[in-house]
């Protein structure tokens, strides 16, 4: 993937400028910026850690 300057203009989906913000803030914009994009974010805490998840959910509830 190409990011440099000479690639075609990337598309902003969604932008929040946050003061002083927690993690779980930041999953939560992502989840409502993406969720319909087929994907959620989930944060767990493990006592001074977070542990970021990436769920799929494209093809979640089809009966293949």
């Amino acid at each position: 993937m190409n990011v440099s300057a000479d690639h075609d203009k990337l598309i902003t989906m969604g932008q929040r400028r946050f003061t002083g913000f927690t993690p779980y803030q930041v999953v939560t914009f992502l989840n409502q910026v993406l969720k319909e994009e087929g994907f959620i974010f989930g944060l767990r805490q493990f006592d001074t850690d977070y542990e970021l998840t990436v769920y799929d959910i494209h093809d979640v509830g089809d009966d293949a």
